[in-house]
């Protein structure tokens, strides 16, 4: 007798994690039934323009810093064209990082190398990339926490993100000068057997100078963000310090990273309206709504149009030539 194979795809089955990634959503569409959705709109409509250039000036600053941090964490040349090319593909990765739960869409960048060996290379300087800006976050985050946030999150709990944030930090920066990690990835790839391909990794230490230069270029561009969204709470009329605006932006990117949301929404929100009381609800919320905008999709249009237009001003210099 013949039995027909099972089909591990049931038809109309139920997926609990579709509920995990659209949390975020949902809590979104729940705080804005609860709010005054008038006075939402004229607290967004009375922000002073000024303050909102600068917003997304400081914003167009972080894309250029990072985008040329990107070039010389890759040990980039100081050919133009190369710089255009890695500064292009960096924007590219960026624009769809934005839109995807995690970031995850800034993987792209390890898409852009030619070859298996600088993939893997590509990926482990994606990593130290994304674990220096973390790094930064954490530490902004644990630093508030101490200091803005002492009467809502214990002091044990807040120091504890803090020496969080300074290890992921210089643990990020000492990755640019380990080839230990290089060897332990090579080792491992190679015991996988259906890869099929036998990799030799040739992890470049990066040089003291230029790991200094990466440092500092990761703290203006995250300077820099900080500072656009402290911009948009200037422009809304904020009654509070850089230092407890900046804290809440660093625990709401945090928590954006986690595959609960969809470019933060609901989870911005949430952490917003529970760090920036007693102000009144739909400020907070004009002030989220104005950090969506600006930050995530000012920034994500921003960088995939400078993105294409150097990618494209690339590829008509190789027509030329």
């Amino acid at each position: 007798m013949t039995m027909a194979p099972k089909n591990n795809r049931k038809s109309g089955h139920f997926n609990p994690f579709l509920l995990i990634r659209l949390f975020g959503v949902i809590l979104f569409i729940y705080i804005l039934s609860l709010i005054d959705l008038h006075e939402l709109w004229e607290n967004i409509r009375n922000i002073k323009t000024e303050f909102l250039l600068y917003g997304l000036a400081f914003q167009f600053i972080l894309l250029i810093v990072k985008g040329f941090r990107w070039h010389i964490l890759n040990n980039g040349s100081k050919y133009s064209q190369d710089i255009v090319r890695s500064m292009g593909e960096f924007l590219e990765s960026y624009a769809i990082g934005v839109i995807t739960p995690g970031r995850l869409g800034e993987l792209m960048k390890a898409g852009h190398a030619k070859e298996k060996n600088r993939v893997m290379e590509t990926g482990i300087r994606i990593i130290i990339e994304s674990g220096i800006d973390v790094g930064v976050f954490v530490i902004v985050a644990g630093t508030a926490s101490v200091i803005a946030y002492a009467h809502l999150i214990p002091a044990s709990v807040s120091y504890l993100i803090l020496i969080a944030g300074i290890v992921i930090f210089f643990f990020s920066i000492f990755l640019m000068r380990s080839s230990a990690l290089t060897r332990l990835a090579q080792k491992l790839l190679n015991n996988i057997p259906f890869l099929k391909h036998s990799f030799q990794l040739n992890f470049r230490p990066i040089k003291s100078g230029i790991m200094i230069s990466i440092v500092l270029l990761s703290i203006i561009s995250n300077l820099s963000a900080f500072l656009s969204c402290y911009m948009l709470a200037i422009g809304l009329n904020f009654d509070l310090s850089f230092l407890f605006v900046s804290g809440g932006i660093a625990i709401a990117g945090l928590l954006n990273m986690l595959p609960i949301t969809v470019m933060g929404l609901g989870t911005r929100e949430g952490t917003f309206l529970l760090l920036f009381k007693p102000m009144a609800e739909p400020l907070i919320l004009a002030f989220s709504g104005l950090v969506f905008l600006v930050a995530q999709v000012g920034g994500g249009l921003m960088s995939l149009i400078l993105g294409q237009l150097l990618l494209l001003s690339v590829r008509e210099k190789k027509r030329s030539d």
